[in-house]
């Protein structure tokens, strides 16, 4: 789901699902300061080294639905002028058929609200159905029921919503505010749809309302002549039924079947007085990809592309090649179309309806393409591999917003994508009060739509992943995990898994890397405190103390990441130091052949704050204090050389360009030269270059640099 909302002004996308009885809604303000409930203590294992796989958090029914075949009779819905609850009521039969997975079932609870069950048969004999307070049914079940059984339960029902949740109406001629024109925008046509993210799918059909449970679905829609309907998959038949009711003389039935499985979330129902028209989506091999959209007549009328007016052909212009982007970064697309449906009133930018993404009818002005690509993409991330359940919504929204920065890759190259990861950055960053206290996984409810986190957090979390690994790993084993997991649903540690049996050895182990990502809080807050000392033959030594200083009790102490630390010279110079942390505190030394006036940390690749200290400049060493190593190149056998100037506590120590250090001697020594046997052993210390330094009485006073060669 895209949360691009209907105000072009609107700059930060603060968005939340205010779960209130099951509706979506805008975050408040107010919201982000309130306490985070349990959500900490999710973070804490990571924090006492916990890492080992995670329970599944699937809520089991003992069954698995294989199919839903769906009427819904919104003649009268439709025919009317008004939108008062008696206005809204409709009438429904869901024929669901399923496998049972347990022994001994006397009864099935389905998932059903605002609705009055009429009839309910199960393998065509009556049954009983009972519901309790909430929003659910009971279903029981003539006889006992074992594993391996299937049943075909049928359920008619009557639906009668109170207001716009599930089942949104809107009548012909309704104000809806103002367009970046100036102009008044109206609802064109009387239009009925259904949005059921997260779990609003019970408003509108029995069902079992979880994500992880798809099945096939077959979707059929009685409307009034002259009203078009919208929905999943392929329209098998359009059935003309004269004479039907005196309201509506002639009605219409909408066959849409769906030749894959879908979750509730991703089913869907739009009719209006649509205009439709097409495009295709051609691959090299010649196999094509129908593209429908739905809009009203006027939005395809116009030539406008400056976004005074809607223009829904110039606004859907590069979806061919969008899919083109995404079959190369994510494998073949894997439906029988895409479409899209445009509304008017609608809360948010899209939602990625399976193969008929809903989209605010504002974007038909043409500035919304990156929201037109977040749901294209979300055909892979989302619909052919769907959350197992909301506790994992990051792989879902993380990954589509990560693919709007993708897109921009494939048409304006490499700093176009940068730059996008840029603005989630940024977005993330706006909301520091929450995102210390904020996991991916399982937020509060309230807040499994918050934008810092669910979209641009997450978002980093796989360009990280692209980085940690490279594209020649990364790619392929996203495809692989879409493979495996191919019109099912994966929790997070599907996905954690998946990538250890592809990439068994990245630089980060995946298990470290999700635990302190996604299960955790947060993210890297670090301090660079530099300081060079002048060396001869125009040479610097730099140390950099790199300090890990994040806080919270959701928050790790330390994130194991592979970090870069720039050096810059005035004239141009440039080095740079890699390595990986795994404490709070690491020293990163090297020698350079330049000054170095600007340090710096690489964040590219891993989202995190970072100041730097004042540079110091240490002073030349101490006068008459030298080290060296004879012979040179050294090899076993060879021997430290020293001078002292005075009397004093002295500390010898060898360091590898990598920060490692083996302290060679300490004591008190007096003024004079001495040797000692260079510690190096072939089979211990690997050829390469090494420094020795010589400390007097806590003074670094001396440096040399020699070549190891056993």
């Amino acid at each position: 789901m895209s949360y691009w909302l209907f105000s072009a002004c609107v700059s930060v996308m603060l968005v939340s699902a205010a779960y209130a009885g099951g509706h979506l809604g805008l975050l408040p303000q107010s919201v982000a300061a309130e306490p985070l409930g349990e959500a900490p203590q999710v973070c804490l294992h990571a924090l006492r080294g916990r890492l080992e796989a995670r329970p599944s958090a699937i809520r089991w029914r003992p069954y698995d639905v294989l199919r839903y075949e769906l009427f819904l009779d919104w003649v009268q819905l439709l025919s009317r002028t008004g939108t008062a609850p008696d206005d809204r009521v409709f009438r429904g039969v869901n024929r669901i058929t399923l496998r049972v997975d347990s022994s001994q079932v006397l009864r099935l609870a389905f998932d059903a609200a605002e609705m009055t069950l009429e009839r309910a048969t199960v393998n065509g004999l009556p049954a009983v159905v009972s519901q309790p307070a909430g929003d659910s049914i009971i279903v029981e079940l003539p006889a006992p029921a074992s594993a391996g059984d299937t049943l075909v339960v049928e359920l008619t029902y009557r639906s009668h919503t109170q207001r716009n949740l599930g089942l949104y109406l809107y009548p012909k001629g309704m104000f809806v505010g103002t367009g970046p024109a100036g102009d008044s925008v109206f609802v064109e046509e009387r239009l009925a749809y259904t949005m059921s993210e997260p779990e609003d799918a019970r408003y509108w059909m029995p069902c079992n309302d979880a994500p992880h449970d798809k099945a096939i679905a077959e979707i059929a829609v009685a409307v009034p002549d002259g009203f078009v309907v919208a929905s999943n998959g392929w329209l098998d038949t359009v059935i003309v039924i004269p004479g039907a009711t005196p309201e509506a003389p002639t009605v219409l039935v909408y066959r849409w079947r769906d030749t894959v499985p879908i979750a509730t979330y991703l089913m869907a129902v739009h009719a209006s007085r649509y205009a439709s028209f097409g495009a295709e989506y051609v691959r090299p091999d010649g196999s094509r990809v129908p593209l429908l959209y739905y809009v009203w007549p006027t939005d395809v009328e116009s030539a406008d592309t400056t976004g005074r007016r809607y223009n829904a052909r110039y606004a859907f212009r590069n979806v061919p090649e969008m899919m083109r982007a995404y079959e190369h970064f994510f494998g073949r697309y894997p439906f029988v179309k895409y479409g899209m449906a445009a509304v008017q009133p609608f809360a948010y930018g899209g939602m990625e309806h399976q193969t008929i993404t809903t989209v605010n009818r504002s974007w038909l002005r043409g500035w919304a393409e990156l929201g037109i690509a977040h749901e294209l993409a979300h055909h892979w991330i989302g619909n052919l591999v769907s959350c197992a359940t909301w506790n994992d919504i990051w792989l879902n929204e993380g990954g589509a917003t990560w693919s709007e920065a993708l897109w921009l890759e494939w048409m304006q190259g490499p700093e176009a994508y940068r730059a996008r990861m840029e603005r989630a950055r940024r977005d993330y960053f706006e909301q520091r009060s929450v995102v210390t206290r904020l996991p991916l996984y399982a937020p509060p409810r309230q807040l499994i739509f918050f934008y810092a986190t669910t979209y641009a957090k997450a978002a980093w979390v796989y360009h990280m992943m692209r980085r940690l690994v490279g594209d020649s790993l990364f790619f392929p084993a996203l495809r692989a995990y879409m493979q495996r997991h191919r019109y099912g649903a994966a929790e997070t540690e599907d996905f954690l898994a998946s990538l250890q049996a592809d990439i068994p050895h990245p630089p980060v182990s995946w298990r470290t890397f999700f635990e302190q990502w996604i299960y955790s809080a947060g993210h890297p807050i670090v301090e660079l405190v530099p300081m060079v000392s002048p060396l001869p033959d125009g040479q610097y030594w730099v140390r950099c103390l790199v300090r890990q200083v994040q806080s919270g009790a959701a928050v790790p102490s330390v994130f194991v990441m592979p970090w870069v630390v720039r050096f810059q010279g005035a004239q141009g110079q440039y080095a740079e130091q890699r390595f990986v942390s795994t404490e709070r505190e690491h020293l990163v030394e090297a020698v350079l052949p330049f000054l170095p006036t600007t340090v710096s940390l690489d964040t590219e690749a891993v989202l995190c704050e970072y100041t730097v200290a004042p540079l110091s400049v240490a002073s030349e060493g101490v006068r008459g204090a030298s080290v060296s190593v004879l012979p040179q190149p050294a090899s076993e056998g060879a021997v430290v050389v020293f001078q002292l100037p005075w009397d004093g506590m002295v500390e010898l120590e060898l360091v590898t360009l990598t920060g490692a250090r083996l302290r060679v001697y300490q004591s008190f020594l007096a003024a004079g030269a001495y040797r000692f046997p260079l510690p190096l052993r072939p089979s211990e210390h690997a050829a390469g270059i090494y420094a020795v330094r010589l400390w007097i009485d806590g003074r670094m006073s001396a440096l040399h640099l020699f070549q190891w060669q056993p």
